[in-house]
């Protein structure tokens, strides 16, 4: 029988330390530890030059850095923003200069000089330094995201970075601020993604972003006041806008290649009625129709193969698409709420006959019968008379999305009768 021992140190010293085997993670070679540590923060990136002399300088050349104000403190106070705007500094400063980083993330607050006495007044100092720093350093990815309560300059060097792809610039303030955007230049030749938060920018300055990102396929914007009259989005497959100011967002005529299409927090007349060719797919959730309007935006919307369309006003929608006999012949799948679908129930079943590849049907229930019918007038009683045959030839599934109510088990039942060939109907309701 044979028997293993564990080897054991020469010297007492080393006795009582229990030998724990080969440094593994020290053996590999520098290419995988940087991949590693680049899932790390850069404070415990930092904390690794401890291990060993392999790892001393190693973290001088980590290609993504993450840098998060919340690693140093929970709470605010004067001394862990000191301690983080060092840390940041010294960091950047000390890498290997002819480290590139492939991603430069940064959370930080900035403001309130009570704060950051003894370091300096002005905190978008330190923000404009690091990234310059980060441009310096050929950043593909830049992702920065900010609280702040005095002015905020964002530095004229991130837009002239030949090496971005991809750029996220969020910043976190009171209701109904914005910080404005005015670079003197932009040059970003491979810029592909864009997201915004909180920003405001003038017509002549989104024609110079517009014209110097000659790549740009992905445009998200949250929050933001802009102004795009005159602009035009040629390369643009991606827009998303979430409850912003957009002055003249005739979306069919400023981005004619769009592919996909999400907006949140809008009024339908932002909606341009134009017939967008080649989108795909469009979720869209607005407000009400403004009186006067007209509302004829699935008009712009017949070619999409994915279809989301939440609004109080969906039965004049329908009711408008209805009228113009819309045939969306590439559909497959379709949402529609947020209102009482037993009161929409007529429009919804006229205008499923013009969609014949529908393959999933998603109902969002959002009103009681009596309430909405209150809301809407004539609409419930007109459709609560006649059923009609949904005859979608490929429908597989309906999904039912609703809160607990009495008009529940009625909606259900009117699917189960109005859909040939189709057993099940699948409801989930929500307690909100």
């Amino acid at each position: 029988m044979t028997t293993c021992t564990q080897p054991v140190r020469q010297n007492a010293a080393e006795e009582a330390i229990p030998y724990m085997g080969p440094d593994r993670l020290s053996d590999l070679p520098d290419a995988l530890r940087l991949k590693i540590l680049s899932t790390l923060d850069a404070k415990e990136v930092a904390q690794t030059c401890i291990l060993s002399k392999r790892w001393q300088n190693l973290w001088a050349s980590v290609p993504c850095l993450h840098f998060d104000y919340e690693t140093f403190s929970t709470q605010s106070s004067k001394e862990s923003h000191q301690r983080f705007l060092k840390f940041v500094t010294s960091f950047l400063l000390s890498i290997d200069k002819a480290t590139k980083l492939d991603v430069f993330k940064l959370r930080c607050r900035l403001g309130d000089d009570d704060l950051y006495e003894g370091i300096g007044n002005d905190m978008s100092y330190f923000a404009c330094m690091w990234i310059t720093l980060a441009v310096e350093r050929k950043v593909k990815k830049l992702q920065l995201k900010m609280w702040y309560y005095d002015c905020l300059r964002i530095p004229d060097s991130l837009f002239v970075c030949d090496t971005l792809e991809e750029l996220d610039l969020s910043l976190v303030l009171e209701a109904d601020e914005f910080v404005e955007v005015r670079p003197e230049k932009v040059n970003l030749p491979k810029l592909k993604r864009l997201r915004l938060s909180n920003i405001a920018i003038h017509e002549d300055y989104m024609k110079k972003i517009v014209n110097g990102c000659p790549v740009l396929e992905c445009l998200d914007a949250c929050c933001c006041s802009i102004v795009t009259r005159d602009v035009f989005f040629g390369g643009l497959k991606r827009l998303s806008v979430i409850c912003c100011d957009f002055d003249c967002l005739d979306i069919s005529r400023m981005v004619p290649g769009l592919d996909y299409l999400f907006l949140a927090g809008v009024t339908i007349d932002d909606i341009s009625s134009n017939k967008m060719h080649k989108l795909t797919e469009a979720r869209i959730t607005c407000h009400g129709i403004e009186e006067g309007m007209e509302c004829d935006v699935l008009g712009s919307l017949v070619n999409v193969e994915v279809l989301e369309f939440i609004s109080i006003s969906l039965m004049d929608v329908l009711e408008k698409a209805l009228q113009k006999s819309l045939i969306f012949d590439k559909l497959r799948r379709l949402t529609l709420g947020d209102c009482c679908m037993i009161c929409a129930f007529g429009f919804l079943s006229s205008l499923l006959e013009h969609t014949p590849k529908l393959e999933t049907l998603t109902l969002l229930h959002g009103f009681l019968l009596e309430e909405c019918c209150k809301v809407n007038g004539d609409h419930g009683q007109n459709s609560r008379e006649k059923i009609e045959w949904f005859r979608c030839k490929c429908l597989k599934k309906v999904e039912i999305f609703c809160t607990a109510s009495d008009s529940v088990p009625e909606l259900v039942e009117r699917v189960k009768l109005s859909t040939l060939g189709l057993n099940e109907v699948l409801v989930v309701v929500s307690t909100r």
